[in-house]
């Protein structure tokens, strides 16, 4: 591997490199509100949650020098799913306690078993959810706050672009040029941290 990663690479490439710290610091803002959600929805306290995400980030450290990232085989995100779910299962364990707060469909003993299709079914969601909002928030500096409205009630709010061309006084080609633009941007954003995974999704928001 070449002493200087690209800063283009994905984020799991140059997270390979543990001296890049502003990829690492990254990846902690990227994925901590994902896995401090999934503690929360299942009724842990807080502070439960810290200690679990802290010890999944050192987990993830010390595992990704050997993480294949072969989409044929499993995406990263059901490897971090995997991984959280040990997390919390020996954080109990390790303790000798179970969670003093949790909801009525949590058990430690269902850690024990492969997650139900509704719990991946979720896991799977807020995960693209998460993604696409940070990167969002990464990109709306970079585009002018009509460009930005023009993006996000076609693309998100999928309104039509007639529509909204007719709100803003503008021709529906315009619409589509202004739409196109921060897709691409968003695009090139989400590929970064996850390329696989999104460039399929994202192709579907062409004009």
């Amino acid at each position: 591997m070449p002493e200087e990663l690209d800063t283009n690479a994905t984020l799991l490439l140059r997270l390979r490199d543990q001296s890049d710290q502003t990829s690492w610091a990254e990846f902690v803002e990227i994925y901590t509100p994902l896995l401090f959600a999934y503690c929360q929805k299942r009724g842990l306290q807080s502070q439960d949650s810290a200690d679990i995400i802290q010890n999944v980030f050192l987990s993830v450290t010390k595992a990704i020098q050997t993480f294949d990232y072969d989409p044929e085989k499993g995406r990263f995100k059901a490897w971090l799913f995997t991984i959280l779910r040990h997390a919390i299962s020996a954080h109990f364990r390790k303790q000798k306690r179970l969670p003093s707060t949790t909801s009525d469909n949590f058990s430690l003993e269902q850690l024990k078993i492969a997650p139900s299709p509704e719990e991946e079914k979720d896991w799977n969601q807020d995960y693209q959810v998460q993604l696409l909002r940070w990167a969002m928030e990464k990109i709306k500096p970079e585009f002018s706050p009509r460009s930005w409205t023009i993006f996000y009630q076609t693309a998100i709010e999928e309104r039509s672009p007639e529509v909204v061309a007719s709100q803003l006084d503008m021709t529906k080609n315009a619409v589509n040029v202004q739409k196109f633009r921060v897709v691409q941007r968003l695009r090139q954003k989400l590929q970064s941290i996850d390329a696989a995974h999104w460039e399929t999704e994202l192709s579907q928001k062409k004009p």
